[in-house]
């Protein structure tokens, strides 16, 4: 900086402009901004709602485990406790059911549709085959029993052998064949009745836990016995055997009524549910017992179902027993005081390496907000898989873990405030996250990833689309995450999958909740993101349209300042699309009169003639004033508000001061060709009322466009552009307002300072690049000519091709 004595009046007028800028708050707004104790209040305030939100009624109990996974620590119960184990419960109740046998029930279509067939064998022998075998010659029997045979098997489906019919017709008479049949019947009838049953259709269930078929037949006899087809077959035999018939037609009629021996069983899923569910009903909860100091795991095994709803019913018991005294027990003061020593390390971190992010309380406000949210958000998570009927689900114990949406700060906060303070808030949440998970250094890690995958796609990030896509990577890297402990944990390919699903759907709709909060938090904290510096450019704004109509010379430009600082900010690192967003509005306070500013005039006609100096000072001032109220009204975001009111600082309106002093030294002279007014004293001249009201610019970006907007207006007069002149006129302009102390509310460095005015020299020399100046041909009367004769082809040079010229 150059630093120079100042006269006592400068002096007044400088304590006058600082008392001013130094004034109190109007709003609340300003009021985060300027007050130093909020961020005290803030740090100590932010401690305890961690505290609040993280451990108060969370037990420590370790990281989710999974049956089947390998446990890394040994858990030992600090407190005895007591649970109903519900694996333990449903194994028992399912022995229970085993026990019971299934019921039959004995279907009596069988007998009925057998017995009908038999009764219309009786019948068609009696009335049809006898009585025609009685007027047949003995040589056409066979012919006609064969016929009926045919006959009675096409209607009834039975299956009989004419040389049954024959030893039935042979050896029985009318009367005993009745009786034989009847008494078949009958044993049949009772054979059906105690059950046959198909092996191959028996229920499984009916085997119990000592491998004894056990089954229950409704309305059936006690004390009989279940019979298989074979069993039922020699049954018959048997009693058909005892008949007094000879041998050949015993076997006949066993021939004919074995046709009815079919298994004549039904399973009743009815009856056999209803009884099982009666017999789980009197089994009584098991219930399983620890004392302080039993292991419930040991490091290196496997987790058994039961293992693991010890643990999850530990961590409950843990829950309710921290509780007590507004939960404030040894393992929540020491889960405080890690709290502390984070938000310590934070303090200090920010102090040593984020001077800028201290000095701003909004950003302090923004960032903690934020950070609770995404904390609030996670408990919220845990809390839901914590419930009773969903912690006994191995689904979604299984993801839980990767429902947290660990990102969301991250992204919102590279957005808002930049990939440092999104880094460092990232680093907290993951840290506090692998507290909450029981000092899981998986969740630490997997947390981290994915955050820093977030921040890493939010980089210059201008499509809100693209919020989505940096949450999806962020979903992605947690499924990687995953993955690889999963693997490490032998995981099941089933647990794997639904791992990774749930993680990239939370990561979409991480995106998707940022895309969300973006405006809201943009205009409550005074932030601007990329994506709203780009909608902000469109030329279709109604005040750039408005502009360009009605201040074409002040829209014109407004385009080149843009160029100027979007150079200039790529130069020093800063944010080139605020430099260029801010500049094409910085000057909309022209529109209410246009014709007062240079760029716009036409026709020669300037109306600050026909004013006096102060008049023009004061219109010309105004614009800054009318440009802030114009982005009120329409809201524009505030720091469009910042630049329109910082881009000319506090500097001093040159030519209707130094017109002032002038007239004061010659009161006589006219203005305009007629008679001014008559002034005061030249030394009653106040300089404060011919320089802008500021602020001074307190941002690089504002200070670029302070500068760029002097010297594309002061190039604009250059007679002749050569790099020297440029040179000389960058250097004037910018040494100048240092030794007016216009930059000393900037972060401007020296260095920076440098690299800016080389950049604007460049854009210049480009911007006002000289053009060949083509001589004026002399007119020539033009030769006559008929319609056979073609005009000459002059030669073509590069003095006189176009196509070369236009590059000269």
């Amino acid at each position: 900086m150059v630093f120079k004595k100042k006269t006592k009046k400068e002096q007044t007028v400088e304590a006058r402009r600082r008392r001013r800028d130094e004034a109190r708050p109007t709003n609340v707004r300003e009021a985060i901004d300027s007050n130093q104790w909020v961020a005290t209040g803030l740090m100590v305030a932010l401690t305890l709602a961690i505290v609040l939100i993280c451990f108060v009624g969370r037990s420590p109990t370790g990281p989710r485990v999974l049956p089947g996974q390998t446990a890394r620590i040994r858990v030992t119960a600090e407190i005895p406790f007591t649970y109903t184990s519900q694996i333990q419960t449903n194994r028992l109740i399912e022995q229970r059911k085993l026990q019971i046998g299934p019921y039959y029930q004995i279907n009596p279509d069988v007998f009925q549709s057998f017995s009908q067939r038999i009764d219309q064998l009786e019948t068609g022998i009696k009335e049809e085959l006898l009585p025609e075998l009685q007027e047949l010659p003995a040589e056409d029997r066979k012919l006609a029993i064969d016929t009926f045979t045919q006959q009675f098997n096409q209607l009834t489906g039975m299956g009989v052998s004419s040389e049954d019919i024959t030893l039935l017709i042979d050896r029985c008479t009318p009367e005993q064949l009745t009786r034989y049949l009847n008494e078949g019947k009958l044993i049949l009838r009772d054979i059906l009745r105690d059950g046959i049953y198909q092996p191959s259709l028996l229920q499984p269930s009916t085997t119990n836990a000592d491998g004894i078929v056990s089954y229950e037949i409704i309305e059936r006899a006690q004390g009989t016995r279940l019979q298989s087809e074979e069993d039922a077959g020699r049954l018959l035999r048997i009693n058909l055997a005892g008949l007094d018939a000879d041998t050949g037609l015993s076997r006949a009629l066993y021939r004919i009524f074995s046709k009815g021996l079919r298994p004549n069983l039904e399973y009743d899923e009815k009856r056999t549910s209803e009884r099982k569910e009666a017999a789980a009903a009197k089994v009584q909860p098991v219930v399983i017992k620890f004392a302080a100091g039993d292991v419930l795991t040991e490091p290196g095994t496997k987790l058994t179902a039961e293992q693991v709803e010890a643990l999850n019913a530990y961590r409950q018991a843990l829950s309710k027993s921290e509780r007590m005294i507004w939960g404030f027990n040894l393992t929540l003061a020491e889960q405080t005081g890690l709290t502390f020593i984070l938000i310590l390390a934070t303090m200090i971190y920010i102090q040593v390496a984020m001077p800028e992010f201290r000095r701003s309380n909004r950003r302090i406000l923004l960032t903690a907000l934020i950070l609770l949210v995404n904390l609030v958000l996670i408990r919220i998570v845990n809390m839901i898989g914590d419930l009773d009927f969903l912690s006994r689900s191995p689904t979604i114990q299984a993801t839980v873990t990767y429902l947290a949406p660990v990102a969301f700060a991250g992204i919102v906060l590279s957005m808002l405030i930049g990939a440092r303070a999104a880094v460092m808030v990232s680093l907290l949440i993951s840290a506090l996250f692998g507290m909450m998970e029981g000092n899981s250094m998986e969740a630490f890690l997997i947390s981290m990833l994915s955050s820093l995958a977030g921040i890493h796609y939010c980089r210059d990030i201008r499509l809100r689309a693209k919020v989505v896509k940096a949450g999806a990577m962020a979903g992605v890297a947690v499924a990687v995450g995953a993955l690889f402990f999963g693997l490490m944990d032998d995981l099941s390919t089933r647990t794997l999958i639904q791992q990774a699903v749930a993680a990239c759907l939370v990561g979409v709709l991480t995106g998707m909740l940022a895309i969300g909060v973006l405006p809201l938090l943009e205009h409550t904290f005074r932030f601007t993101t990329d994506i709203t510096l780009l909608e902000m450019t469109d030329f279709n704004h109604p005040l750039l349209r408005k502009l360009q109509i009605e201040a074409p010379g002040t829209y014109h430009h407004s385009l080149m300042v843009a160029n100027l600082s979007e150079r200039a900010a790529l130069e020093i690192g800063v944010n080139p699309l605020l430099c260029r967003a801010t500049c094409l509005f910085h000057d909309i306070g022209k529109i209410a009169k246009p014709e007062y500013f240079v760029e716009n005039q036409q026709d020669g006609y300037n109306p600050h003639d026909d004013r006096n100096p102060t008049m023009s000072a004061l219109i010309i001032k105004n614009h800054v004033k009318e440009g802030a109220e114009m982005a009120r009204e329409a809201k524009l975001p505030a720091v469009f508000l910042d630049v329109i009111r910082q881009h000319h600082g506090t500097t001093l309106i040159k030519f209707f001061y130094n017109k002032a002093l002038n007239q004061k030294q010659q009161p006589s002279l006219p203005l305009g060709g007629g008679s001014n007014p008559p002034m005061p004293d030249p030394t009653e001249i106040d300089e404060s009322s011919f320089r802008y009201d500021g602020p001074r610019p307190r941002s690089k970006e504002a200070t670029i466009i302070f500068f760029a907007d002097a010297i594309e207006a002061a190039s604009r007069s250059l007679k002749k552009v050569t790099p020297q002149n440029v040179e000389d006129l960058v250097n004037a302009i910018i040494n100048e307002r240092i030794e007016d102390g216009q930059l000393d509310e900037s972060p401007l460095t020296l260095q920076e300072i440098s690299r800016i005015r080389d950049s604007f020299i460049f854009t210049i020399l480009n911007m006002l690049h000289s053009r060949v100046e083509y001589p004026k041909m002399a007119k020539k009367e033009a030769p006559r000519r008929d319609s056979h004769t073609q005009p000459p082809i002059p030669p073509r040079d590069a003095k006189t091709d176009p196509a070369k010229s236009a590059f000269v």
